[in-house]
Protein backbone atom coordinates (compact mmCIF):
# COMPACT_ATOMS: atom_id res chain seq x y z
CA UNK A 1 0.00 0.00 0.00
CA UNK A 2 2.69 2.25 0.68
CA UNK A 3 4.23 1.95 -2.93
CA UNK A 4 0.75 2.77 -4.24
CA UNK A 5 0.46 5.94 -1.92
CA UNK A 6 3.89 7.01 -2.96
CA UNK A 7 2.64 7.06 -6.65
CA UNK A 8 -0.32 9.57 -5.71
CA UNK A 9 0.85 13.25 -4.58
CA UNK A 10 -1.35 15.59 -4.13
CA UNK A 11 -1.12 19.65 -4.81
CA UNK A 12 -3.40 22.52 -4.89
CA UNK A 13 -3.17 25.68 -6.96
CA UNK A 14 -4.32 27.31 -4.12
CA UNK A 15 -5.44 24.96 -1.47
CA UNK A 16 -7.64 21.87 -0.54
CA UNK A 17 -10.79 23.82 0.36
CA UNK A 18 -10.43 26.52 -2.90
CA UNK A 19 -9.70 24.39 -5.43
CA UNK A 20 -12.45 22.09 -4.28
CA UNK A 21 -14.43 24.81 -5.38
CA UNK A 22 -13.15 27.37 -7.78
CA UNK A 23 -11.39 24.01 -10.13
CA UNK A 24 -13.41 21.35 -9.02
CA UNK A 25 -17.09 22.33 -8.41
CA UNK A 26 -16.93 25.61 -10.44
CA UNK A 27 -17.87 24.00 -13.98
CA UNK A 28 -20.98 21.66 -12.31
CA UNK A 29 -21.89 24.75 -10.79
CA UNK A 30 -21.28 27.08 -13.94
CA UNK A 31 -23.72 24.46 -16.47
CA UNK A 32 -26.44 25.04 -13.83
CA UNK A 33 -26.53 28.60 -13.48
CA UNK A 34 -26.15 28.94 -17.48
CA UNK A 35 -29.40 26.57 -17.34
CA UNK A 36 -31.29 29.06 -14.95
CA UNK A 37 -30.36 31.95 -17.22
CA UNK A 38 -31.70 30.70 -20.12
CA UNK A 39 -34.65 29.33 -19.01
CA UNK A 40 -35.34 32.51 -16.83
CA UNK A 41 -33.39 35.50 -17.56
CA UNK A 42 -33.87 37.28 -21.58
CA UNK A 43 -31.04 37.20 -23.76
CA UNK A 44 -28.77 39.79 -22.07
CA UNK A 45 -28.10 37.78 -19.59
CA UNK A 46 -24.71 36.75 -21.45
CA UNK A 47 -23.75 40.34 -21.81
CA UNK A 48 -23.85 40.92 -18.14
CA UNK A 49 -21.88 37.70 -17.47
CA UNK A 50 -19.09 39.27 -20.12
CA UNK A 51 -19.10 42.45 -18.61
CA UNK A 52 -18.87 41.66 -14.20
CA UNK A 53 -16.93 38.28 -15.17
CA UNK A 54 -14.83 38.85 -18.55
CA UNK A 55 -13.97 42.30 -17.26
CA UNK A 56 -12.64 42.24 -14.28
CA UNK A 57 -10.64 39.48 -15.79
CA UNK A 58 -9.23 41.78 -18.15
CA UNK A 59 -8.19 44.16 -15.20
CA UNK A 60 -6.11 41.70 -13.42
CA UNK A 61 -3.84 41.14 -16.31
CA UNK A 62 -3.43 44.73 -16.75
CA UNK A 63 -2.60 45.12 -13.05
CA UNK A 64 0.09 42.43 -13.09
CA UNK A 65 1.63 44.35 -16.24
CA UNK A 66 0.98 47.43 -15.25
CA UNK A 67 0.82 47.10 -11.70
CA UNK A 68 4.03 45.39 -11.56
CA UNK A 69 7.55 47.16 -12.29
CA UNK A 70 9.45 44.86 -12.34
CA UNK A 71 7.10 42.99 -14.96
CA UNK A 72 6.90 45.96 -17.05
CA UNK A 73 10.79 46.11 -16.94
CA UNK A 74 10.94 42.45 -18.36
CA UNK A 75 8.88 42.93 -21.24
CA UNK A 76 8.75 46.63 -21.41
CA UNK A 77 8.65 46.96 -25.24
CA UNK A 78 6.06 44.58 -25.52
CA UNK A 79 4.03 45.77 -23.41
CA UNK A 80 4.28 49.47 -24.94
CA UNK A 81 3.93 48.61 -28.73
CA UNK A 82 1.49 45.65 -28.36
CA UNK A 83 -1.52 47.58 -27.28
CA UNK A 84 -0.67 50.41 -29.80
CA UNK A 85 -0.65 48.17 -33.00
CA UNK A 86 -3.55 45.76 -31.96
CA UNK A 87 -5.46 48.24 -31.69
CA UNK A 88 -5.25 49.73 -35.15
CA UNK A 89 -5.13 46.18 -36.39
CA UNK A 90 -8.59 46.03 -34.89
CA UNK A 91 -10.02 49.25 -36.19
CA UNK A 92 -8.78 48.41 -38.95
CA UNK A 93 -10.18 44.84 -39.42
CA UNK A 94 -13.52 46.67 -37.75
CA UNK A 95 -13.62 48.91 -40.63
CA UNK A 96 -12.73 46.80 -43.61
CA UNK A 97 -12.81 43.28 -42.52
CA UNK A 98 -15.75 43.11 -39.89
CA UNK A 99 -16.61 39.69 -40.33
CA UNK A 100 -12.91 38.40 -40.42
CA UNK A 101 -12.87 40.21 -36.98
CA UNK A 102 -14.93 38.00 -35.51
CA UNK A 103 -13.53 35.29 -36.26
CA UNK A 104 -10.02 35.97 -35.12
CA UNK A 105 -11.55 37.29 -31.76
CA UNK A 106 -13.40 33.61 -31.56
CA UNK A 107 -10.35 31.40 -32.33
CA UNK A 108 -8.15 33.21 -30.47
CA UNK A 109 -10.66 32.85 -27.48
CA UNK A 110 -10.50 29.17 -27.66
CA UNK A 111 -6.74 28.91 -27.88
CA UNK A 112 -6.38 30.89 -25.05
CA UNK A 113 -9.06 28.66 -22.94
CA UNK A 114 -6.91 25.62 -23.98
CA UNK A 115 -4.06 27.04 -22.77
CA UNK A 116 -5.58 28.17 -19.35
CA UNK A 117 -6.45 24.80 -18.74
CA UNK A 118 -3.56 23.74 -19.89
CA UNK A 119 -1.98 25.71 -17.53
CA UNK A 120 -3.60 25.28 -14.33
CA UNK A 121 -3.01 21.33 -15.24
CA UNK A 122 0.85 22.20 -15.97
CA UNK A 123 0.71 24.19 -12.20
CA UNK A 124 -1.20 20.84 -10.39
CA UNK A 125 2.17 18.62 -11.54
CA UNK A 126 4.60 21.79 -10.59
CA UNK A 127 3.22 22.01 -7.39
CA UNK A 128 2.69 18.36 -6.62
CA UNK A 129 6.24 17.44 -8.04
CA UNK A 130 4.55 14.98 -10.34
CA UNK A 131 4.30 13.73 -13.89
CA UNK A 132 6.66 12.32 -16.17
CA UNK A 133 8.99 13.53 -18.76
CA UNK A 134 7.24 14.19 -20.90
CA UNK A 135 3.50 15.19 -19.35
CA UNK A 136 3.43 19.06 -20.50
CA UNK A 137 3.44 17.72 -23.99
CA UNK A 138 0.56 14.98 -23.05
CA UNK A 139 -1.57 17.49 -21.45
CA UNK A 140 -1.02 20.60 -24.18
CA UNK A 141 -1.96 17.74 -27.17
CA UNK A 142 -4.74 16.22 -24.42
CA UNK A 143 -6.22 19.81 -24.66
CA UNK A 144 -6.17 20.74 -28.15
CA UNK A 145 -7.60 17.14 -29.03
CA UNK A 146 -10.59 17.00 -27.20
CA UNK A 147 -11.38 20.53 -27.31
CA UNK A 148 -11.00 20.89 -31.50
CA UNK A 149 -13.14 17.39 -30.99
CA UNK A 150 -15.65 19.21 -29.25
CA UNK A 151 -16.38 21.91 -32.06
CA UNK A 152 -15.88 19.65 -34.36
CA UNK A 153 -18.79 16.85 -33.14
CA UNK A 154 -20.95 18.54 -31.25
CA UNK A 155 -24.17 19.53 -32.60
CA UNK A 156 -23.69 22.76 -31.44
CA UNK A 157 -20.80 23.93 -33.20
CA UNK A 158 -21.28 21.99 -35.89
CA UNK A 159 -24.34 23.50 -37.07
CA UNK A 160 -21.98 26.71 -36.48
CA UNK A 161 -18.94 25.78 -39.19
CA UNK A 162 -20.98 24.30 -41.09
CA UNK A 163 -23.29 27.51 -41.56
CA UNK A 164 -20.09 29.11 -41.83
CA UNK A 165 -18.72 26.98 -44.83
CA UNK A 166 -22.12 27.50 -47.10
CA UNK A 167 -21.50 31.10 -46.76
CA UNK A 168 -18.14 30.85 -47.48
CA UNK A 169 -19.07 29.15 -50.67
CA UNK A 170 -17.96 25.79 -49.91
CA UNK A 171 -21.20 23.83 -49.24
CA UNK A 172 -20.44 20.90 -47.33
CA UNK A 173 -22.59 17.34 -47.72
CA UNK A 174 -24.24 15.46 -45.14
CA UNK A 175 -22.25 12.63 -45.84
CA UNK A 176 -19.00 15.13 -46.01
CA UNK A 177 -19.98 16.18 -42.47
CA UNK A 178 -20.79 12.61 -41.04
CA UNK A 179 -16.75 11.33 -42.20
CA UNK A 180 -15.46 14.80 -40.52
CA UNK A 181 -17.43 13.39 -36.90
CA UNK A 182 -16.34 10.18 -37.64
CA UNK A 183 -12.65 11.26 -38.21
CA UNK A 184 -12.25 13.34 -35.28
CA UNK A 185 -13.91 10.88 -32.92
CA UNK A 186 -11.03 8.36 -34.29
CA UNK A 187 -8.31 10.79 -33.24
CA UNK A 188 -9.78 11.35 -30.02
CA UNK A 189 -10.52 8.26 -28.88
CA UNK A 190 -7.03 7.27 -29.69
CA UNK A 191 -5.24 9.63 -28.46
CA UNK A 192 -7.31 9.29 -25.26
CA UNK A 193 -6.11 5.64 -24.81
CA UNK A 194 -2.77 7.20 -25.82
CA UNK A 195 -2.88 9.37 -22.82
CA UNK A 196 -4.20 6.86 -20.05
CA UNK A 197 -1.13 5.07 -21.28
CA UNK A 198 1.07 7.53 -20.48
CA UNK A 199 -0.52 7.54 -17.24
CA UNK A 200 0.48 3.77 -16.72
CA UNK A 201 3.44 4.24 -18.04
CA UNK A 202 4.66 6.47 -15.37
CA UNK A 203 3.10 4.81 -12.65
CA UNK A 204 5.41 1.83 -13.51
CA UNK A 205 8.71 4.15 -13.99
CA UNK A 206 7.89 5.80 -10.40
CA UNK A 207 6.67 9.08 -11.74
CA UNK A 208 4.08 9.78 -9.33
CA UNK A 209 1.04 11.24 -10.62
CA UNK A 210 -1.61 14.37 -8.99
CA UNK A 211 -5.18 12.80 -9.26
CA UNK A 212 -6.34 16.35 -8.57
CA UNK A 213 -5.44 17.31 -12.35
CA UNK A 214 -7.26 14.59 -13.53
CA UNK A 215 -10.07 15.36 -11.65
CA UNK A 216 -9.66 19.29 -13.11
CA UNK A 217 -9.73 18.09 -16.34
CA UNK A 218 -12.37 16.17 -16.50
CA UNK A 219 -14.89 18.59 -14.56
CA UNK A 220 -13.78 21.26 -17.25
CA UNK A 221 -14.38 19.06 -20.02
CA UNK A 222 -17.83 17.95 -18.76
CA UNK A 223 -18.83 21.74 -19.14
CA UNK A 224 -17.81 22.07 -22.54
CA UNK A 225 -19.06 18.80 -23.67
CA UNK A 226 -22.47 19.08 -21.83
CA UNK A 227 -23.30 22.43 -22.71
CA UNK A 228 -22.41 21.87 -26.33
CA UNK A 229 -24.30 18.30 -26.78
CA UNK A 230 -27.30 18.87 -25.09
CA UNK A 231 -27.92 22.63 -25.85
CA UNK A 232 -29.58 24.11 -29.52
CA UNK A 233 -28.40 27.61 -27.85
CA UNK A 234 -24.87 29.09 -27.82
CA UNK A 235 -25.93 31.22 -25.01
CA UNK A 236 -25.85 28.21 -22.62
CA UNK A 237 -22.54 27.08 -23.53
CA UNK A 238 -21.19 31.29 -23.45
CA UNK A 239 -22.31 31.74 -19.67
CA UNK A 240 -20.86 28.74 -18.69
CA UNK A 241 -17.61 28.97 -20.05
CA UNK A 242 -17.41 32.58 -19.46
CA UNK A 243 -18.24 32.14 -15.63
CA UNK A 244 -15.49 29.11 -15.19
CA UNK A 245 -12.82 30.51 -17.14
CA UNK A 246 -13.19 34.65 -15.99
CA UNK A 247 -13.37 33.38 -12.19
CA UNK A 248 -10.91 30.47 -12.36
CA UNK A 249 -8.55 32.98 -13.75
CA UNK A 250 -9.39 35.60 -10.94
CA UNK A 251 -9.22 32.92 -8.19
CA UNK A 252 -5.89 31.76 -8.97
CA UNK A 253 -4.86 35.39 -10.37
CA UNK A 254 -5.67 37.19 -6.95
CA UNK A 255 -3.88 34.28 -4.85
CA UNK A 256 -0.92 34.74 -7.20
CA UNK A 257 -0.42 38.34 -6.26
CA UNK A 258 -1.12 37.39 -2.74
CA UNK A 259 1.40 34.72 -2.34
CA UNK A 260 4.20 36.85 -4.29
CA UNK A 261 3.56 39.83 -1.76
CA UNK A 262 3.60 37.29 1.27
CA UNK A 263 7.00 35.73 -0.63
CA UNK A 264 9.23 38.80 -1.85
CA UNK A 265 7.28 41.88 -0.08
CA UNK A 266 5.84 42.94 -3.28
CA UNK A 267 6.82 45.71 -5.90
CA UNK A 268 4.29 47.74 -6.57
CA UNK A 269 1.82 49.89 -3.70
CA UNK A 270 -1.37 49.04 -5.53
CA UNK A 271 -0.76 45.19 -5.88
CA UNK A 272 0.99 45.29 -1.63
CA UNK A 273 -2.22 47.21 -0.87
CA UNK A 274 -4.57 44.72 -2.56
CA UNK A 275 -2.87 41.42 -1.57
CA UNK A 276 -3.23 42.55 2.78
CA UNK A 277 -5.79 40.53 4.33
CA UNK A 278 -9.26 42.47 4.44
CA UNK A 279 -8.18 44.02 1.43
CA UNK A 280 -10.59 41.61 -0.78
CA UNK A 281 -13.63 43.83 -0.55
CA UNK A 282 -11.37 46.55 -1.64
CA UNK A 283 -10.39 44.47 -5.03
CA UNK A 284 -14.13 43.66 -5.47
CA UNK A 285 -14.55 47.53 -5.66
CA UNK A 286 -12.09 47.97 -8.08
CA UNK A 287 -12.92 45.39 -10.41
CA UNK A 288 -16.61 46.34 -10.23
CA UNK A 289 -15.36 50.12 -11.20
CA UNK A 290 -13.36 48.75 -14.33
CA UNK A 291 -17.17 47.52 -15.48
CA UNK A 292 -18.81 50.58 -15.42
CA UNK A 293 -15.63 51.97 -16.95
CA UNK A 294 -16.16 49.58 -19.40
CA UNK A 295 -19.52 49.91 -20.21
CA UNK A 296 -19.27 53.52 -20.95
CA UNK A 297 -16.88 53.50 -23.28
CA UNK A 298 -18.26 50.22 -25.23
CA UNK A 299 -22.12 51.54 -25.14
CA UNK A 300 -22.67 51.08 -28.56
CA UNK A 301 -21.13 47.80 -28.97
CA UNK A 302 -22.83 46.43 -25.79
CA UNK A 303 -25.72 47.18 -26.89
CA UNK A 304 -25.72 45.50 -30.38
CA UNK A 305 -23.77 42.58 -28.82
CA UNK A 306 -27.50 42.02 -26.65
CA UNK A 307 -29.38 41.06 -29.74
CA UNK A 308 -27.88 37.84 -30.83
CA UNK A 309 -24.93 37.36 -33.71
CA UNK A 310 -22.63 40.53 -34.09
CA UNK A 311 -23.17 42.64 -37.16
CA UNK A 312 -23.23 46.21 -38.04
CA UNK A 313 -26.54 48.34 -37.84
CA UNK A 314 -27.40 51.60 -37.80
CA UNK A 315 -26.72 52.12 -34.28
CA UNK A 316 -23.71 50.13 -34.21
CA UNK A 317 -20.45 52.18 -32.59
CA UNK A 318 -17.31 51.15 -34.47
CA UNK A 319 -15.20 52.54 -32.26
CA UNK A 320 -17.01 50.62 -29.14
CA UNK A 321 -17.06 47.45 -31.14
CA UNK A 322 -13.28 47.96 -31.99
CA UNK A 323 -12.00 48.66 -28.18
CA UNK A 324 -13.85 45.56 -27.15
CA UNK A 325 -12.19 43.29 -29.73
CA UNK A 326 -8.90 45.22 -29.15
CA UNK A 327 -8.46 44.48 -25.56
CA UNK A 328 -9.52 40.98 -26.41
CA UNK A 329 -7.26 40.28 -28.54
CA UNK A 330 -4.11 42.31 -26.13
CA UNK A 331 -5.71 40.33 -23.05
CA UNK A 332 -4.52 37.06 -25.15
CA UNK A 333 -1.43 38.22 -26.02
CA UNK A 334 -0.36 39.24 -23.10
CA UNK A 335 -1.46 35.80 -21.51
CA UNK A 336 0.22 34.21 -23.77
CA UNK A 337 3.98 35.03 -21.93
CA UNK A 338 3.29 36.39 -18.92
CA UNK A 339 2.37 33.11 -16.67
CA UNK A 340 4.66 30.66 -18.31
CA UNK A 341 4.98 28.32 -15.01
CA UNK A 342 8.56 27.46 -16.42
CA UNK A 343 9.54 31.21 -15.43
CA UNK A 344 11.22 31.32 -11.81
CA UNK A 345 9.11 34.38 -11.66
CA UNK A 346 5.82 32.95 -11.75
CA UNK A 347 7.00 30.09 -9.58
CA UNK A 348 7.58 32.49 -6.78
CA UNK A 349 3.43 33.41 -6.64
CA UNK A 350 2.52 30.19 -6.91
Amino acid sequence: MSGVALRFQRGYIIDARHDALWFLSLPFIAVALALLAHRYLPGGALVAVTLWITVPHFLITGLRVYGSPTEFTRWRERFILSPILLILFAFALAVYAPLTLVLLVTLWDHQHSIMQQYGFARIYDFKAKTGGPRAAKFDLYFNWVFFVNMVLVSPLFSTIWVRMLHEWHLPVSAAGVELVHQVSWAVTITYGLAYVGYMIWCLRRGYPLNPLKYLFLLSSYFLWYFTSFTSEYLMVYAVAHRLMHGIQYIAMIYCFNRNLVQRTGGDSSLLTYLAKPGHFKIFLLLCALSVLIWLALTEGAIRDLGFGLVGYSENFDLFSYSLVSSVALIHYWFDAFIWKVRRPEVQQGL
